[in-house]
This record gives C-alpha cells, sequence and structure tokens, in this order.
C-alpha cells in the first residue's frame, strides 16, 4: 500500500531525528509544523463548500456595505467610473465640515411639501380648506354647541390642592402621546365636523365653541387649521421632511433628528387622534413662535385653560416635549387637568409624572 505524502514527510523527520542529538532538536518543530500543516489541509478540503460560502459573503459585503459602497457613487446619484492610471497624485480629501443641529434652518410644513407631484398650494396638506376658516366660519357651524358652563380657576386649583380632585390616567382627555409614547393600539374615539373637512374628536366641540366665542367677544378672530390629521398624511409630512434635510447634507440621523423636533413621527401625534389643534388668528396666521407675542397668542396662551386647552410645547420645557416652542399648538386635556397644568407651568408629561408618583 503506497504512503501518503503525510506519513512520507513524517518518516523522514523521524529518520533524522535519531541520527543525533542535533538532529532530533531540530526535527521536532518541523515535524509539529508539518503535522500542523497536513492537518488544517485536511479540514480546509474537507469543508470546501462552506468556506466558499464564506468568502462569497465576504466579498458581497464589501462591495455592497456603507464603507465602500459611497466611493462608487457620485453626490446626484450617478455611477462613478473610477480611472486610476488618469488619477492626480496630488488629489486630497475636502475637509470636513461638521453641520450644526442648533444652527439649521427649521423647515416649515410648506417647505417641505412644495414641490412635489401632488403639492397644491391652496390645499398644502391635503385637506381643502383647512387653512381658510376663522372663528366665525367656525361660529357659524358650531352653533347650538357649547357647554355654557364654567368653573372658576380658584375653585378647580383649591379642589385639587385639598384632594377633591383627582386625575385619572385612563381619563381619554389626559391620553399622553409623544415621543415615548405611541398611540395606544385599542384607542378609540369618533370624528365630529368643525366645518367642512375640518373634524376633531367629536367630545371636544363644545369646549372648542366655547372658546373661539368667548375670543371673539374680546375682539380676536381665532384661527383653526391641521386638528385631526389622518395617519397616512403625518407619514407623508414626516418622511418629506426628513428628505428634505437630507438634500441640504444631512446624514439620515440627523436628518431624522431635526425633523421630529418639529412635526412628531408617524403613530406619535396628537394630530392623529383629533385631540390637537393649530390655532393662529387673523392679523398672524403663519405657524410661527412669533404668533405667542401677538394679543391673540397671549390671550390663547392664558385663556385657553378656561376651555380645557393647554399650549402644549411651551417655551423653556423643549428639554422635557421634545419639539421645540410652539405657541400655536393647543392640546385639549379637559377643563381641569388645563388649568392645573397652566397655574402649574408644567407641561402634560410634568402632569403624568405626578400621576405615575402618586
Amino acid at each position: 500500500m503506497k504512503n501518503t505524502l503525510k506519513e512520507r514527510v513524517r518518516k523522514k523527520l523521524l529518520q533524522f531525528g535519531r541520527k543525533n542529538k542535533i538532529c532530533s532538536i531540530l526535527a521536532l518543530p518541523a515535524l509539529v509544523v508539518s503535522m500542523f500543516f497536513f492537518h488544517a489541509m485536511t479540514y480546509f478540503a474537507g469543508n470546501g463548500k462552506r468556506f466558499s460560502m464564506l468568502t462569497m459573503i465576504l466579498c458581497l459585503f464589501v462591495v455592497y456595505s456603507s464603507f465602500s459602497f459611497p466611493m462608487f457613487i457620485a453626490a446626484d446619484g450617478r455611477e462613478v467610473e473610477w480611472d486610476l492610471a488618469d488619477a492626480d497624485s496630488s488629489v486630497e480629501l475636502a475637509p470636513e465640515s461638521d453641520l450644526s443641529l442648533e444652527d439649521m434652518e427649521l423647515l416649515a410644513d410648506e417647505d417641505v411639501l412644495e414641490g412635489l407631484e401632488d403639492w397644491n398650494e391652496e390645499d398644502p396638506h391635503g385637506m381643502a380648506g383647512v387653512d381658510t376658516y376663522d372663528s366665525s366660519e367656525l361660529l357659524a357651524s358650531l352653533e347650538g354647541r357649547g357647554s355654557g358652563t364654567e368653573r372658576t380657576t380658584e375653585e378647580i386649583l383649591e379642589a385639587y390642592e385639598s384632594g377633591e380632585l383627582v386625575f385619572d390616567a385612563n381619563d381619554w382627555r389626559l391620553v399622553l402621546i409623544n415621543k415615548q409614547h405611541s398611540i395606544p393600539d385599542d384607542y378609540s374615539f369618533t370624528l365630529g365636523t368643525i366645518v367642512g373637512n375640518l373634524k376633531c374628536d367629536e367630545r371636544i366641540l363644545d369646549d372648542l365653541s366655547d372658546m373661539l366665542q368667548a375670543a371673539k367677544d374680546e375682539g380676536l378672530t381665532l384661527k383653526v387649521r391641521s386638528p385631526y390629521r389622518p395617519p397616512e398624511r403625518q407619514v407623508y409630512l414626516f418622511n418629506d421632511k426628513v428628505n428634505k434635510y437630507m438634500n441640504r447634507g444631512m446624514s439620515y440621523m440627523e436628518a431624522y433628528q431635526l425633523s421630529s423636533r418639529t412635526v412628531t413621527m408617524p403613530g406619535n401625534s396628537e394630530h392623529e387622534i383629533g385631540l390637537a389643534l393649530d390655532i393662529t388668528c387673523d392679523t398672524f396666521a403663519d405657524l410661527e413662535q412669533e404668533f405667542g407675542d401677538t394679543d391673540a397668542g397671549k390671550w390663547m396662551a392664558e385663556n385657553s385653560c378656561r376651555f380645557g386647552f393647554i399650549v402644549r410645547y411651551p417655551k423653556g420645557k423643549e428639554y422635557v416635549t421634545g419639539i421645540d416652542y410652539e405657541p400655536w399648538h393647543f392640546r385639549y386635556v379637559g377643563v381641569e387637568a388645563a388649568t392645573v397644568i397652566t397655574a402649574q407651568g408644567i407641561t402634560l408629561e410634568e402632569l403624568w409624572e405626578d400621576l405615575e408618583n402618586n
């Protein structure tokens, strides 16, 4: 029977090592190395298919991974052909420029949606007439609505401080929706019509009517927009704002972070449950922070709580809400909770923290 190469090498090394002491010292490490080599080759030979697949996976990873793929793509998305023979050896990488999220201009919804295929300047949010109704038109549509009753601020605060008034975490008016708390799967509500296509949770219409009438009595003409916002519209708005920032040179994570400061992530927006409204006035219709300095903005910040509404994202509470100051964004929480929140200068998150601690 013919000996294998492994056996012949082993026999030769043993014969060499038996000649004398010096030869045995040299033969021992050579024998160890050669036997390891033969064992390794036998292992690889018996697992050829396995190692071929691993090699293929590694190659695909190198080609398509984020570390190598950008080298073959131009800034405008075209594929780049590299010719190293014509390459200029003096070419240097451009210095990196850090983008400051704090200094980056925040985009309004209209800035994001303009230019898209289904952009409609008269209907930027896809809901005809949303931006055209003022309090006179709204009150005409809501004629006959209104609670007609109003507890004084002093009565509510006295009841709360004495322990007579206790908030319930299961109260639909206090449902907490933010970046950390998505809309519950079992949450349900009925839409009520304010006017035209303008809708909200049917249960807040009476208090909304009272608030619009009180503002009108003070000589203020409020404008209401974007109360209930369909989930698909929230997805559309958020994704396009992310894309717009990425086109300005941001990474996806930077664009996502900045977008979430002005547009709540889909599934985490109070607009999707009809409890949030964007309210401005006839003299300042834009959704800008300057609205808070107008007579209507000041009146709303001070008096909306009498009708169950709060400034949802107040100035100085960005670290709590995770959203920039929005004096136009009002959330319905009920008269009692709104009065306590406004009087104490807290947010809905902080009220919930008190509920959980008690």
